[in-house]
């Protein structure tokens, strides 16, 4: 599971992006740094200086086989966010191919691609997707190229039916956009763009959009509280004439409201998932699903573990797959914050909200990554 809430809108900044990674504590992950993935090597088998020195800048999922990411960004300012979608099923015919493709790979292919004249274009690599969509379990996956004055965004969703909208963010106070789908369906995501997203009046507050794991335009519970936390916050932000640095920390406390879980449906409402202990057995509850059905619930074995966790910076974190007599600790493992402003300025954080320690015992995270760097834009 995860989360994410980002404004286009805010004066003199082209991005400002906040986004959770809920996870298994013990699923192997490379922490956010300068990469290729697997860069190409040239006819002599030597990786050019390009790619030698990192064109992406995320975390890897080495729990995949494929080593996708479910967040980054490239020095072209090419940013994607993946979640996983839950409760919202397949509209028949559609469903997964048994043995469904890695849905890290979605957004790793859209980093991975070389600075070239062919960079991939936000709708073009989208809509290569659409269609084959159908065959993996359920996504969101939203891209951002901004490298130049214009931003392009891409939305592209598998549940209940694929479908692709494109969000243009012209200079008026409202926004276009334009919906692609494979099949019919009630899935109306036009209001995506029905919302302001860019104002010429600087007086008026960033429109700030979240992102989690139900379809856009089915957003739960805290993908609507924390769009409005956002909103506050940056208002809050400019009205002190901040720093960037204050930015970032005030990003980081909009994603730290959180709620005990006790059952499935908490995790609709509680932005950070706090340590907890699978597994999860479906009951039949009074209390209705997302999509109105009881079969959808489930309670939590050991709800919300309210332990103290000191960090232990001097022990480093578990990098490899828990034994299966451990606990499977489940949680908040990073929180990401990403500023890009008009000139290209950029400033990437990730930091760690809870880990595993060497003996497999969860703690909060010690640690953090911090990195700038000038981007390239165009006119």
């Amino acid at each position: 599971m995860c989360i994410a809430f980002f404004t286009l809108s805010q004066p003199g900044y082209k991005l400002i992006l906040a986004s959770n990674r809920d996870e298994f504590l013990a699923r192997p992950t490379s922490p956010a740094k300068w990469h290729n993935f697997s860069a190409p090597r040239n006819d002599n088998h030597v990786v050019d200086q390009v790619h030698e020195a990192g064109l992406v800048l995320s975390g890897i999922d080495k729990g995949a086989k494929d080593g996708g990411t479910w967040l980054g960004m490239t020095k072209d300012l090419r940013v994607g966010i993946l979640t996983n979608v839950r409760h919202t099923q397949p509209t028949p015919p559609i469903k997964p191919s048994t043995n469904p493709p890695s849905r890290g790979l979605l957004l790793k292919n859209f980093l991975a691609a070389p600075p070239t004249s062919k960079l991939p274009v936000v709708h073009e690599y989208l809509s290569t997707h659409l269609d084959p969509s159908a065959e993996y379990e359920g996504f969101n996956l939203l891209l951002f190229s901004l490298s130049k004055s214009q931003a392009e965004v891409g939305y592209l969703t598998n549940r209940p039916v694929p479908c692709l909208t494109d969000l243009h963010i012209p200079s008026s106070s409202s926004s276009l956009a334009h919906e692609t789908q494979s099949a019919k369906s009630n899935n109306d995501s036009s209001h995506i763009g029905s919302r302001d997203i860019e104002s010429d009046d600087h007086h008026l507050p960033a429109e700030c959009f979240g992102l989690s794991n139900s379809p856009m335009n089915q957003p739960w519970p805290k993908v609507i509280q924390g769009e409005q936390r956002m909103v506050d916050t940056l208002k809050e932000w400019s009205k002190n004439d901040e720093s960037d640095k204050e930015l970032v920390e005030r990003m980081f406390a909009v994603l730290s409201h959180n709620v005990p879980i006790h059952k499935d449906l908490d995790m609709m409402s509680s932005t950070t998932i706090p340590l907890f202990n699978f597994p999860i057995r479906p009951v039949q509850s009074e209390e209705k699903g997302i999509n109105g059905n009881d079969k959808n619930e489930s309670i939590i074995h050991n709800p919300t573990i309210p332990v103290d966790l000191p960090p232990n910076p001097t022990t480093p974190a578990i990098t490899t797959i828990q034994p299966e007599d451990k606990p499977r600790w489940y949680g908040t493992r990073t929180s990401t914050i990403i500023i890009v402003k008009d000139n290209g300025e950029t400033i990437f954080v990730e930091r760690d909200i809870l880990e595993l320690d060497e003996n497999g015992n969860p703690r909060k995270g010690s640690d953090e990554r911090w990195v700038e760097f000038q981007a390239e834009t165009k006119a």
